[in-house]
């Protein structure tokens, strides 16, 4: 008597035809394919490979070719834009122009008018000049003790900021550590040594020295 294949039994594929149905018709593989490629199929393998290959261009190039559309548009009303302006300003400065030839014989008679009132100007002008030194010098006295309270705050920032520099660098060595145990606990398995895999640690008997050197700095 033959003896029937041996093969996974699928639990979920039954329970989800629609889902299944959906796979198919939006991104043209099946669940028939993963199982064939697994099974060894090259040309279900294929298949899912170049789809795959297909899909990962488009996420690393079609944001780059949507914007560089994006970009043409943008220029282009940008150009006819400035064209509009050009001619508009045109038009604008033409009118301009020819006004400022009927200002220039209404300047002739107001030049005498405002001789006479620059001496009036001058009193008060005088007055005000005394008024914007004394404000000059109470605003040049704060500016300078802001500038100082702000010089003290960047400072005290920076420093912040290179003190986080450790912790920043062990979140990201701490994952590494943990994909580097997975993908040994998954390549494996009970046979995983993960006492060979380094660890790094940036923050040890870091905080120490960060408060002496705060203490040199001054803050």
């Amino acid at each position: 008597m033959t003896q029937e294949p041996v093969k996974l039994k699928n639990h979920v594929a039954p329970k989800g035809k629609r889902l299944g149905q959906a796979l198919k018709s939006k991104f043209g593989v099946t669940l028939a394919d993963f199982d064939a490629a697994i099974n060894g199929d090259i040309q279900a393998a294929q298949k899912i490979r170049e789809l795959a290959r297909q899909g990962r261009l488009s996420s690393e190039f079609a944001p780059k070719l949507a914007q560089a559309y994006i970009e043409i548009m943008q220029g282009s009303e940008a150009y006819n834009k400035a064209t509009a302006d050009i001619l508009l300003q045109a038009g604008k400065s033409a009118i301009a122009i020819d006004k400022a030839v009927s200002q220039t014989m209404l300047a002739n008679s107001r030049y005498i008018h405002e001789r006479r009132e620059l001496a009036a100007e001058f009193v008060n002008a005088k007055q005000a000049e005394k008024n914007r030194h004394a404000y000059q010098m109470n605003y040049t006295e704060i500016k300078g003790y802001i500038d100082a309270h702000l010089v003290s705050v960047d400072r005290e920032i920076s420093f912040i900021e290179q003190s986080n520099r450790p912790e920043l660098k062990q979140i990201a060595a701490d994952e590494q550590l943990q994909q580097r145990q997975i993908n040994e606990a998954l390549t494996k398995g009970d046979n995983s040594r993960y006492d060979l895999i380094p660890q790094r640690n940036y923050t040890g008997g870091i905080k120490a020295k960060l408060l002496a050197f705060k203490a040199a700095l001054g803050f």
